[in-house]
């Protein structure tokens, strides 16, 4: 178990040829690509020819959903083979997944990479006198001392390290593996969305660690705080990997400049043809001036008819060539407008809410007394009553139940005690999507939950979410995270009775910057009310809450926004 999750994988090679790619430029590299290439089942190419060095230097990835990024990871990190090219690793790599184990036999030494160490000084405890065991070992012989620093400096519980990993949050699971890549010390760090389920004490922590790692770093992150502690910012796009030296902000500043260039060169290119095609109608139409006139002036003298005739040849041929001349002028401006709108990036604007999803200024929309829910253990008792279209914020540390606060909502779980009373239509959208079927695609669970709109403009709508034609008629179990958030957004609002009420539970957890982006602009526009648990500062200010609901040792405590 350990070693599916991040234990380290070693590799050298002396003088390695610099990258052709373009790049910042950099110390030694502790991951070098050479020609590599990768392609999914179906033939879609993810990676195509990448040559990239990655210095010992904390490097941000980042990219559409479904573009390859974690499956990049993967390959660095030894899980299975490109198929063609070299990775070539300098030292021990360590790895930390996006989705980490919680199955039954999980346990936290399972996560965080050390029960294969623990079991070897076991055995060797008992007698074992195994080179493997002693291999396994030596450098860790104070491992069990080092697990219970780590727990603590993470901020957990002194769980054993045999403690079932079902029993932790996400937000602790993902704590006690980042700790445990750590443990490794290693020479370099890969990490995909590491910051997903940390609520803001442990991303605190996270980023201190992060500053304090001194070895090659690679994060998959779509969180804008955790790339600003990048040094370098690597965007995979179109099987390929384009490198910017500076943090997140420095590369969207330098990208909206481009982005403004592009547009001011298209609105340029548009001029030019609209001039282009002014001045070549002129053309047009003082040449057909001309050859009336020169008509006109040959049946007014009396020429020979041979004469004419050459005449009138020249006058047709010369015609033309003007007419395959303004052609290729037209398409030379077609073409110049082309590029230039190939340059600019695609509107990402879609009407995401439908009018029946409106609620009404001062109607009732739930109301608690005294709530308490089933679990955890230690649930405190909430009592709130909310009316008209509402944003809640739900903010707490991680395992305080805000997830099972929205479940309760939703009317998935039932309080152990108290009132829950939710009155419009809901729609929860966990951090998984786990309420789409995994066998159906996302058309046909539209069409099974009678959705209204005609399939073109479903079609439509989907696509301007990042859903195209092969994301909607492949089976959700097949989607990546992102694309399955959008998916069960769409069934929210687009099914037969939209969701008034969203209970949205991290939201942005597997969204790329972009996709939350268009999330973030598309809930400024819906009309009904909301409920988000979500550590994403970023995006709970784009949402702008009216209230907050916070999680205390003393109880929840409701607080209206100014």
């Amino acid at each position: 178990m350990a070693q599916s999750l991040h234990a380290p994988s070693q590799a050298h090679s002396p003088n390695l040829p610099t990258s052709a790619n373009p790049q910042p430029p950099a110390a030694s590299p502790f991951l070098s690509l050479h020609h590599l290439s990768h392609a999914l089942p179906d033939g879609r190419v993810l990676l195509d020819d990448i040559s990239y060095d990655f210095a010992t230097a904390r490097h941000g990835l980042i990219g559409r959903n479904g573009v390859g990024k974690s499956l990049l990871l993967r390959l660095l990190h030894g899980e299975f083979p490109p198929q063609s090219g070299r990775i070539v690793r300098h030292g021990q790599i360590a790895y930390v997944p996006q989705t980490l184990p919680r199955e039954t036999g999980v346990t936290l030494a399972d996560v965080a990479g050390i029960a294969a160490m623990l079991r070897a000084l076991s055995n060797l405890e008992c007698g074992s006198a195994r080179q493997e065991d002693f291999d396994l070992a030596d450098g860790h012989w104070l491992i069990r001392e080092e697990w219970a620093r780590m727990l603590t400096d993470a901020g957990l519980p002194a769980w054993a390290p045999e403690h079932p990993a079902s029993a932790a949050s996400g937000g602790e699971l993902t704590r006690v593996a980042l700790a445990g890549a750590l443990l490794h010390a290693p020479d370099g760090l890969l990490l995909d969305e590491p910051s997903n389920h940390l609520d803001a004490r442990a991303r605190g922590w996270l980023m201190e660690r992060i500053a304090a790692f001194r070895g090659g770093l690679i994060v998959v992150s779509h969180d804008r705080a955790l790339l600003d502690a990048m040094s370098h910012i690597v965007q995979l796009a179109h099987g390929t990997l384009a490198g910017h030296a500076g943090n997140y902000s420095a590369w969207r500043e330098q990208h909206d400049r481009q982005a403004a260039a592009a547009e001011a060169a298209l609105a340029h290119a548009r001029h030019e043809r609209d001039a282009g095609l002014r001045a070549l109608r002129q053309q047009h139409d003082a040449q057909q001036q001309r050859n009336a006139r020169h008509a006109r002036q040959a049946r007014d003298t009396n020429q020979a008819p041979i004469l004419l005739g050459m005449k009138k040849a020249n006058a047709e041929g010369h015609a033309g060539r003007e007419r395959l001349r303004r052609e290729q002028a037209r398409a030379s401006l077609d073409q110049a407008v082309n590029a230039a709108v190939a340059r600019v990036a695609p509107s990402s604007d879609v009407a995401l809410a439908l009018p029946q999803t409106a609620v009404p200024t001062g109607r009732r929309v739930l109301h608690l007394e005294d709530a308490i829910a089933p679990y955890p253990e230690d649930a405190r008792a909430v009592s709130l009553t909310l009316s008209g279209p509402f944003r809640l914020a739900v903010q707490g540390p991680n395992g305080c139940g805000k997830s099972t606060l929205l479940a309760m909502l939703a009317g998935e779980l039932a309080p152990q005690r108290g009132v829950c009373d939710v009155r419009l239509p809901t729609a929860r959208l966990d951090q998984r999507a786990s309420g789409l079927p995994q066998d159906r695609s996302l058309l046909q669970t539209l069409d099974a939950l009678g959705a209204a709109l005609p399939e073109g403009e479903l079609r439509s709508r989907l696509a301007l979410l990042g859903l195209a034609a092969a994301q909607v008629q492949a089976p959700s179990a097949t989607l990546s995270g992102g694309e399955r958030i959008k998916a069960a957004l769409a069934c929210a609002l687009w099914r037969q009775q939209p969701a008034q009420l969203l209970l949205l539970d991290e939201p942005t957890n597997h969204l790329d910057l972009a996709s939350a982006q268009a999330l973030e602009d598309a809930l400024a526009d819906y009309p009904g009310a909301m409920a988000v648990v979500s550590h994403d500062a970023a995006f709970l200010e784009a949402i702008a809450p009216t209230h907050t609901l916070t999680w205390t040792p003393a109880g929840w405590r409701l607080t209206e926004r100014d």
